[in-house]
């Protein structure tokens, strides 16, 4: 499941102002739609590129190595 358009602009809205609004909103979405966003079983399942952070669980990574900012 996705989130709809109009989700989907909530959310950019509530980024303009603030990661407070951002919390507000994620979990106002999470449970009106819980399937749009992962969860630890979900997480297992996936492989990222980069080598995610040590609380996030996960089935693999390709590279071992964080993504840098280019400057």
């Amino acid at each position: 499941m996705k989130l709809n358009h109009l989700q989907k602009r909530a959310l950019i809205k509530a980024s303009k102002s603030g990661i407070e609004h951002i919390e507000t909103t994620v979990r106002k979405l999470k449970e009106e739609c819980p399937d749009a966003f992962h969860n630890d079983s979900t997480l297992l399942k996936r492989r990222f590129h980069h080598r995610p952070n040590v609380e996030t669980p996960c089935h693999g990574y390709v590279v071992d190595r964080p993504l840098t900012n280019a400057s």
